[in-house]
């Protein structure tokens, strides 16, 4: 059944009973309402955090559609333990998705770190790894690219290649497996901030995330790789937040084996190419697209190798997934 669509004047009169309760909890003017942490989302229902950290069970308001972990929310007490959500702050920053209708369906929200998990097992969908970088420029947060499984990574290819084609570009690159002394550098990334970790089913995130939270592991499922497909098996259907011993919080993402950008318009995803950036400037054409364009520096550079082909041709595939959309 489809979502119901509401016009400009309900939405104005929503945004302005939001902005409403934020006020009164603010002001004090409403000792009954709360502030809280989104720790995950089930259906019309919400795990909130409150000022004590808390547990509280939520129902949430029709007009709250899109209600993610890491959402700062105003909230009533309804009862022992329950209470209902009123309010969302704004957002700093949110993580989507297309769902399976093409509508952009959050993940996460007010984060400060993408944690980017792949691993040589599934195999490595650099065009996915790319696609998050770019989404990580737009939402100009902080990437890091994790190649986990390093025991599985025969030869040290994608090892080298990470250090050939994305170290040079100012990512920060960790090399981890369940027994690594990388992990301690992980912790430490991790401090003080709200990180999301993102990637392929089947990368190793939940078995990362249960050594980053020893007191919560008997919560948090470990996947297993498909035999057949080499895909790995979904084990979380929710973002869940987790707070970290050593400070900052975590959320665990869905895994996604496709992560479009088909909302973004060229221009953004060029712009999430650091590569890119020495270059722009010397086109010929202001709205160069840097695809089948003459005088463009960008191509040229790639025919000189100074950016990288891989890189490249993943940005004109991604462009022409847009256009597609």
């Amino acid at each position: 059944m489809s979502k119901r669509r509401i016009n400009k004047q309900q939405s104005s009169r929503i945004a302005k009973q939001h902005q409403h309760y934020r006020h009164s909890h603010e002001n004090n003017a409403d000792k009954t309402l709360c502030e809280g942490l989104v720790i995950k989302r089930y259906s019309r229902h919400a795990h909130i955090e409150d000022a004590e950290g808390q547990a509280i069970h939520c129902a949430i308001r029709p007009n709250l559609d899109s209600l993610v972990a890491g959402d700062r929310v105003i909230w009533q007490l309804e009862g022992p333990g329950q209470g209902i959500v009123l309010s969302v702050y704004p957002r700093q920053t949110v993580l989507g998705r297309p769902d399976a209708h093409g509508h952009v369906k959050a993940i996460a929200a007010n984060i400060s770190q993408m944690m980017i998990v792949i691993a040589p097992a599934p195999p490595i969908s650099w065009l996915l790894l790319d696609s998050y970088l770019v989404m990580a420029e737009y939402l100009n947060i902080q990437p890091f690219i994790i190649l986990n499984k390093t025991d599985l990574d025969t030869g040290g290819d994608n090892r080298q290649f990470l250090l050939q084609h994305y170290e040079p570009l100012g990512y920060p690159l960790l090399f981890t497996h369940i027994k690594s002394q990388e992990l301690n550098t992980l912790q430490k990334s991790l401090r003080n901030q709200i990180s999301v970790f993102v990637g392929q089913s089947g990368v190793g995130k939940s078995s990362l995330i249960r050594y980053l939270l020893p007191h919560e592991a008997s919560r948090i499922q470990t996947g297993e790789i498909s035999a057949q497909s080499q895909l790995g098996c979904h084990t979380t259907s929710n973002s869940h937040l987790y707070h970290l011993p050593s400070g900052g919080d975590l959320i665990d993402s869905p895994g996604v084996r496709e992560f479009s950008l088909w909302s973004m318009p060229q221009a953004t995803i060029a712009a999430g190419f650091r590569e890119f950036k020495p270059y722009v400037a010397h086109c010929k054409f202001r709205n160069c697209s840097h695809f089948n364009t003459p005088n463009c520096a960008v191509i040229q550079a790639v025919k000189t190798h100074q950016i990288s082909l891989k890189r490249y041709e993943n940005y004109v595939k991604m462009i022409n997934n847009t256009n597609l959309g």
